[in-house]
């Protein structure tokens, strides 16, 4: 995809984001949203409880920063990068692109459940690891933090994965998308987000790693 395209993808992103939010911010559900929960909930079990929790855990945002910095410091050894990097902005850029994607998201993801301020859905809580911060803004819950994490650094890794290995574009690309509607589900399952968080989370995540890489991303644009 061409720097314009990833911006035009940032930019659909947000216009749908805002649509969703209209209702939530007026402190309205979508249609179905306690039916979805409530069903969720109907289906626990024991065994699925620990898959559940066990995939909310690598869509945290402690997991997300370390895949993150991964990544870019894959990128620096992979592309030999570490010779050059202070002499070339570029390059900090196209080598770091990954982590500044994820730090960023940190602030927009508070200030967004600031400013729409809805709470948690009124229902049995499942602790997990890594739960949430003991904090007031913890009791917001839209966008899901959790979706807007695993949004961001495993797209940037599907999106490394098809620069290095294209031929199986398909698979990263497809994998990605299921991981991110498990990880969607076990926020909901768990009982800590509404469908909405989840959704805008997808939102407010894919608009700010296209973003991302429409404005860092400088090395075969094309590729995805």
């Amino acid at each position: 995809m061409s720097r314009k395209g990833w911006l035009r993808l940032a930019a659909a992103c947000a216009v749908a984001f805002v649509v969703l939010t209209v209702p939530v911010s007026w402190g309205r559900n979508w249609p179905g949203e306690w039916a979805i929960v409530h069903s969720t909930i109907a289906a626990r079990s024991a065994f699925w409880t620990a898959v559940m929790q066990t995939v909310t855990f690598f869509g945290s945002s402690a997991v997300g920063l370390g895949v993150s910095t991964g990544l870019s410091a894959i990128q620096i050894v992979r592309e030999r990068l570490f010779r050059h990097l202070w002499r070339d902005r570029r390059l900090v850029w196209k080598a770091l692109w990954p982590l500044l994607a994820m730090v960023g998201a940190a602030p927009i993801n508070f200030g967004l459940r600031w400013a729409v301020g809805r709470y948690r859905p009124g229902v049995t809580y499942i602790p997990h690891k890594m739960p949430e911060l003991r904090h007031p803004f913890q009791a917001w819950s839209y966008p899901s933090g959790h979706a807007m994490t695993a949004t961001i650094c495993y797209g940037a890794l599907a999106v490394l994965l098809c620069r290095w290995m294209p031929r199986a574009r398909r698979w990263w690309l497809g994998l990605y998308v299921v991981w991110l509607a498990l990880t969607g589900f076990s926020r909901i399952y768990l009982g800590v987000h509404w469908p909405t968080d989840v959704l805008a989370g997808y939102l407010a995540g894919g608009g700010w790693l296209a973003l991302c890489l429409g404005v860092f991303m400088v090395s075969r644009p094309d590729v995805v």
